[in-house]
């Protein structure tokens, strides 16, 4: 191995490394010669940059861009938080007074907004099937009166609605904290 080297542009950013034996650079490219631990610091810490022909290690971000990103971070992790429990199924009591688990994927989501509208103005021994499990877990196509499809959709509401509220709470939490040490404390459990 010989001299590792730094190019960079006109900016200072440092653009490719080389070694004068194994890589040497193009020709006219503006370059340095650096050790092999700035070579290792530069590759493990991106952002160095050249200026007079020193290399000057990267400005730590300041407070409030640490606090920025830890919110669109955190902001991310709790949007997924919400969806993934949004979508992991819900309780409904509307076949009787032992609850059955309803999916919730989007998929299901529409087949029941379909099954609702299909039972609106339907007579009292109309029935449509919707998937959903028993307490012991046992899935099956069930079939539903207007009046059930209309509970099952209510209990649906509610608990997209609680989801969502949770979320909101989150959010205003994350947005409020003064630090991004207090913004990663905070999460969907």
């Amino acid at each position: 191995m010989g001299q590792k080297i730094a190019a960079f542009n006109e900016n200072g950013e440092i653009t490719a490394f080389y070694d004068s034996i194994d890589s040497p650079p193009k020709d006219g490219e503006k370059v340095i010669s650096i050790t092999d631990e700035q070579w290792q610091t530069c590759l493990s810490q991106p952002g160095w940059t050249v200026v007079d022909g020193t290399l000057l290690a990267p400005v730590p971000p300041s407070e409030a861009e640490q606090l920025r990103l830890a919110q669109r971070i955190q902001c991310q992790r709790l949007q997924a938080a919400c969806e993934s429990a949004i979508t992991a199924s819900f309780p409904s009591m509307a076949l009787g007074p032992q609850p059955c688990v309803y999916g919730s994927r989007l998929t299901d989501q529409n087949n029941l907004l379909s099954a609702l509208s299909a039972a609106r103005g339907q007579p009292v021994n109309w029935t449509t099937p919707l998937w959903c499990a028993d307490g012991k877990g046992d899935w099956a196509f069930l079939p539903h009166t207007a009046e059930q499809v209309m509970r099952v959709n209510q209990d649906w509401v509610a608990f997209r609605t609680k989801q969502q509220q949770k979320y909101a709470s989150l959010m205003a939490q994350m947005l409020a904290a003064p630090t991004a040490q207090a913004v990663q404390a905070i999460t969907w459990e």
